[in-house]
C-alpha cells in the first residue's frame, strides 16, 4: 500500500488558497492515452487515483455521521461500473498489445472486435476514438467517446476525449457546458470532478475549479487527478510555491504517473540550472507514457535548445504521428529538421502546416529562418534566391502580426542583416559576372591573336 495524505492535509491545503485572479492561456489538447480494463470497471468515483483500486468508506473517512444523515462513505458512494465481457477484455489486452508497437490497424481490428463480442465495451469503443483521434479524423473520434459515454456514462477518459477535442478548437464554454453537466450527474466520480477543474481552470473560472476540487477530495483525500488539478489552478494563479507542494505530494503517492513528472518537468526547465532534471522528468513522463504527446513535444524542445537536434526530430516525429490535427506539432517537427539541415524534410512539414493554417506568423518566420540558414544549399536554390526567400517570409511575418509586432521583435534585426547579405551578394556576383566576362573576351582575343598568329605563319612559310 502507498503512503497515504494526513487524512486533513489535501482539505486543508485548498481551503487556505484565496481567490486572486491571474491570466491563464488555454492550452491545445492531444488525444488522450489508450485504457486498459483493468480498473475501468471498478467504481468511478476515484479513476486513476494514486491506489489504483478504490478506497473503502473507512479508508476515506471515519463513518461519522453528516449534517444530512449520512456517512461520508455514503456520500462518496461511487456508481455502478459495467462489466466487460471476457472475450472482450483479452481482445482489448490485444489491442492494446498492438498499439504499443505502433501497429494501429491490428489494434484497431481487435478493439472492433471486442465490441462485437461485447456491444457495450465501453474501453474498446473510448480506445477506437482515441485511434481515431491520432489519424486526425475527429469527427469519428467524437463518436466513439460518446458511444463509450452510452454504455458508461461516467467513464471519465471518454469525457476527457470529448473535452480535448472542444479545448483544441478553442471551444472552451462548449467542453465545460459538457463536463460540467456529467459532473454534477456523477458527484461521487473524482476524475469527473478534476477534468470540470481543469477545465474551469481554461476558462479562468478559479474559484469554481476549486471548489470542484474540494468535492473530490471530500471523497478521496488521494485522489491524483484532483491534486492534478490542483497543481493547475496554484500555477495559473500565479501560486508557484502551493502547486510545488501539492505536486510533491501527489508524486509521493503514484510515482508513476506520466503527468505529474510532466508538470514536475515544467517546473524544473522554468528554475535556473534545473535543465538536465527536467529533461529527466520529461523523459520519465513519456516511459511511464509512450503516447503522452505534450511530454514528447516538451522533451523535444528541450533537446533542441541543447543541440541535441537528431534525438529532437524522433521525439517530434512521434508528436506528429500522435497528433496529426495538431499544427503545433508539425510546426516543432519542422523546425527539429530545420536545425538538423534536413531541408527537404522541413520544407515537407512547412508546406502541411501552411495547408492548415496558412496566416500563422511562427510558420512565415521559421520559414524565413530557414532559407536563411540554408543559402546556397538548399535544394533548387541558389544564395541570392534562398536570401530573397528569407527576406520574403519575414515580410509576411511581420505583415500577419501587424499592431502585436512589439518594437524589439527580432524580425526587424534579421531583416536587416538579409538586406546587406542580398547587396554584398548582388555585388559580388556582379564583379564575378564582370570578371568572367573579362576572362572570355580575353580568351576571345587571344583566339583571334592565336588565328591571326597562324594566318601569319602560313603566309610567310609560302614565299620562301
Amino acid at each position: 500500500m502507498r503512503p497515504s495524505l494526513p487524512a486533513a492535509y489535501a482539505w486543508l491545503l485548498v481551503a487556505s488558497l484565496g481567490c486572486a485572479l491571474v491570466g491563464c492561456g488555454g492550452e491545445a489538447k492531444t488525444p488522450p492515452a489508450p485504457q486498459a480494463t483493468s480498473g475501468a470497471e471498478a467504481a468511478g468515483g476515484t479513476e486513476g487515483s494514486g491506489s489504483g483500486a478504490e478506497p473503502t468508506g473507512a479508508e476515506v473517512a471515519p463513518a461519522a455521521q453528516s449534517a444530512w444523515g449520512k456517512t461520508r462513505a455514503e456520500k462518496c458512494k461511487p456508481a455502478p461500473r459495467r462489466t466487460i465481457d471476457e472475450r472482450a477484455r483479452r481482445l482489448i489486452e490485444r489491442g492494446l498489445a498492438a498499439e504499443r508497437q505502433g501497429d494501429a490497424s491490428t489494434a484497431k481490428d481487435a478493439f472492433s472486435s471486442a465490441l462485437a463480442a461485447d456491444r457495450d465495451a465501453f474501453v474498446a469503443s473510448y480506445n477506437l476514438g482515441v485511434l481515431a483521434d491520432r489519424a486526425g479524423d475527429e469527427s469519428q473520434a467524437l463518436e466513439r467517446y460518446r458511444a463509450a459515454l452510452l454504455s458508461q456514462p461516467d467513464y471519465a477518459p471518454a469525457a476527457e476525449g470529448i473535452v480535448a477535442i472542444r479545448i483544441r478548437h478553442g471551444d472552451v464554454d462548449q467542453a465545460l457546458a459538457f463536463v460540467q453537466g456529467l459532473a454534477q450527474q456523477f458527484p461521487t466520480n473524482t476524475a469527473l470532478q478534476a477534468l470540470d477543474a481543469e477545465v474551469l481552470v481554461q476558462a479562468r473560472r478559479y474559484d469554481a475549479a476549486w471548489d470542484a476540487i474540494r468535492r473530490a477530495l471530500q471523497c478521496d483525500e488521494r485522489s491524483v487527478p484532483a491534486l492534478t488539478a490542483a497543481v493547475k489552478a496554484s500555477q495559473a494563479q500565479g501560486r508557484d510555491e502551493m502547486a510545488r507542494s501539492i505536486l510533491d505530494q501527489a508524486i509521493k503517492i503514484d510515482p508513476n504517473d506520466a503527468e505529474l513528472h510532466y508538470l514536475n518537468g515544467q517546473m524544473l526547465a522554468a528554475e535556473t540550472g534545473s535543465l538536465r532534471q527536467a529533461l529527466d522528468e520529461y523523459r520519465k513522463a513519456v516511459a511511464l507514457e509512450p503516447s503522452y504527446v505534450e511530454a514528447r513535444v516538451a522533451l523535444g524542445e528541450q533537446l533542441l535548445g541543447a543541440g541535441n537536434y537528431a534525438e529532437a526530430v524522433k521525439q517530434f516525429e512521434a508528436a506528429v504521428k500522435l497528433a496529426p490535427s495538431l499544427v503545433a506539432t508539425h510546426l516543432d517537427l519542422a523546425d527539429a529538421y530545420r536545425a538538423n539541415g534536413q531541408w527537404a524534410d522541413a520544407m515537407r512539414e512547412f508546406k502541411v502546416v501552411a495547408s492548415m493554417q496558412p496566416d500563422l506568423p511562427a510558420l512565415h518566420y521559421d520559414l524565413g529562418m530557414m532559407y536563411m540558414a540554408a543559402g546556397g544549399d538548399f535544394p533548387g536554390l541558389d544564395e541570392l534566391g534562398a536570401l530573397r526567400q528569407a527576406e520574403q517570409e519575414l515580410q509576411r511575418y511581420r505583415d500577419f502580426m501587424g499592431p502585436k509586432l512589439g518594437r524589439d521583435d527580432p524580425s526587424a534585426g534579421y531583416l536587416a542583416d538579409i538586406q546587406r547579405r542580398i547587396e554584398r551578394t548582388e555585388r559580388r556576383l556582379e564583379r564575378e559576372a564582370q570578371r568572367r566576362k573579362r576572362e572570355q573576351e580575353r580568351a576571345a582575343r587571344s583566339g583571334q591573336d592565336a588565328g591571326q598568329a597562324g594566318q601569319d605563319t602560313g603566309q610567310g612559310g609560302g614565299s620562301k
